[in-house]
């Protein structure tokens, strides 16, 4: 580890949607973007654990005016920022039925990881974890029916 790394790790307990939102808030306020890269996110977690969710409310939080749902028949889907000042790109990846890491050539993930202006959040990252490097890992866990461990 290099000197003057900092690592911050947080948690939140969510029994509501309108935590899960504040998380995405706090999430956002300290999401610092990468300066010659696309910002990367891989969103760790069972099924129906609130990767979705979260995304969803990143998507509304970021000025994205489309319907945010998980892109799992089409691997990716692509949507405009319109709030932020740097990230211009919301792309979503959803690898689950990935089964060749070969398969994510055909949506040109390298080339869309080097654009800077690119968010990139991927659910299901274990995947297709040889094409992704300097990301940010969340972690989405079931303490109930109801509550959701978000940490990072």
């Amino acid at each position: 580890m290099k000197e003057n790394t900092i690592i911050l790790y947080m948690e939140y307990i969510c029994d509501s949607l309108m935590q899960t939102k504040e998380v995405v808030r706090d999430f956002l306020k300290d999401l610092i973007p990468l300066q010659n890269k696309a910002t990367t996110i891989e969103l760790i977690g069972d099924l129906g654990s609130g990767k979705t969710t979260f995304t969803q409310y990143l998507a509304k939080e970021l000025g994205v005016q489309e319907m945010v749902i998980s892109p799992t028949f089409v691997i990716q889907k692509r949507y405009p920022i319109l709030n932020h000042s740097q990230f211009k790109n919301l792309i979503h990846i959803d690898a689950y039925r990935i089964e060749n890491p070969e398969e994510i050539k055909t949506i040109a993930l390298e080339k869309d990881l080097q654009n800077k202006e690119n968010l990139i959040l991927i659910e299901w990252p274990s995947k297709i974890k040889e094409h992704i490097t300097d990301s940010i890992k969340i972690n989405f866990d079931h303490v109930n029916e109801t509550t959701r461990k978000i940490s990072w």
